[in-house]
C-alpha cells in the first residue's frame, strides 16, 4: 500500500524527530552505543603534535654538488675522524668516529680532475694517508689494515 504524504506534513515530522534526536541522551547500556558515540564525537588532534606540511617536489633541497663517497670501515679498530680534499689542496673533516665494520656516506666537493687526498685517525692512534686517488671511477673509501 502506497501512502502521500503532504510535504508541509513531512517537514514537521523530520524537525521534530531531528530535535528530539539532539536531546535524546543514548542509553550507554544499549548494544553499539559506544561505537554510535565514538562516531558521533569527533576526535580532535593533540595540541602538542604539529601540523605536517607538505612540500612540492619543486621545493625540496637539491642534493649538494658535488661527489658523494661510501666510506666502509674495515679496520679492526674504530675510525676517529676522516679529512679529505682535492689532490694538494685543504684537507676538511668529512667523517667523524665510525666502528669498525660500519659504513657512512660522505658528500665531498668536486673537483677539477676527481683526484683527492684523503687522511684518516683512528683509535689505536695510527694514521692513513692516501694521495691522489680517483673518486668519481669508484665512489668508494674502503678503510683496511693492509
Amino acid at each position: 500500500m502506497l501512502r502521500i504524504v503532504s510535504s508541509g506534513l513531512l517537514a514537521v515530522g523530520l524537525a521534530v524527530g531531528a530535535a528530539g534526536a539532539q536531546t535524546n541522551v543514548p542509553d550507554p547500556f544499549q548494544p553499539g552505543a559506544a561505537a554510535a558515540a565514538e562516531m558521533a564525537v569527533p576526535k580532535a588532534k593533540p595540541a602538542s603534535a604539529p601540523a605536517a606540511k607538505r612540500h612540492p617536489a619543486s621545493r625540496r633541497r637539491a642534493t649538494p654538488a658535488g661527489l658523494t663517497v661510501t666510506i666502509t670501515n674495515k679496520r679492526s679498530v674504530g675510525l676517529v675522524e676522516l679529512e679529505a680534499g682535492p689532490a694538494g689542496g685543504e684537507l676538511k673533516k668529512v667523517q667523524g668516529p665510525l666502528a669498525f665494520g660500519r659504513k657512512a656516506v660522505a658528500h665531498l666537493p668536486r673537483a677539477k680532475d676527481c683526484l683527492y687526498d684523503i687522511k684518516g685517525h683512528y683509535a689505536d692512534e695510527a694514521d692513513t694517508e692516501l694521495t691522489g686517488i680517483d673518486l668519481c671511477k669508484d665512489k668508494a673509501i674502503n678503510l683496511t689494515d693492509e
